[in-house]
């Protein structure tokens, strides 16, 4: 009785974590990341085109440095590369949640680079 109970729980904690994310999921999760970082730069270029400063540090050393058009080139860049590594790598459940969760990062960046370009 006692050793049927350690497989049993031992299939379930191998089994942890090792569901694959449907189809349906990562095509929703890459869609929404990279509409996330579209967003970002729109609402970036509409803020900045109004005066408005840059609230990220790094972006804003790049803007006064090489011009607006570099951070843009830089941030689409490393998009690209980005789902190039999600398809690539992303066989991991944790992979996809990490980009679930850097949309939903940028997702509140551009809230608030929406509130800041309506008030």
């Amino acid at each position: 009785m006692i050793g049927e109970a350690r497989v049993s729980v031992a299939r379930r904690v191998t089994g942890i974590g090792t569901k694959s994310v449907s189809t349906g999921k990562k095509i929703l999760i890459l869609i929404g990341f990279c509409t996330a970082q579209l967003l970002d730069v729109t609402t970036t270029h509409i803020g900045l085109s109004q005066g408005r400063q840059e609230m990220n540090g790094i972006a804003a050393w790049i803007i006064q440095h090489n011009g607006e058009l570099a951070v843009y080139a830089l941030k689409l860049s490393l998009v690209a590369g980005l789902v190039g590594f999600l398809l690539v790598f992303g066989r991991s459940r944790a992979v996809w949640n990490a980009y679930l969760i850097a949309a939903w990062i940028t997702t509140f960046a551009v809230i608030n680079n929406l509130y800041r370009l309506l008030t």
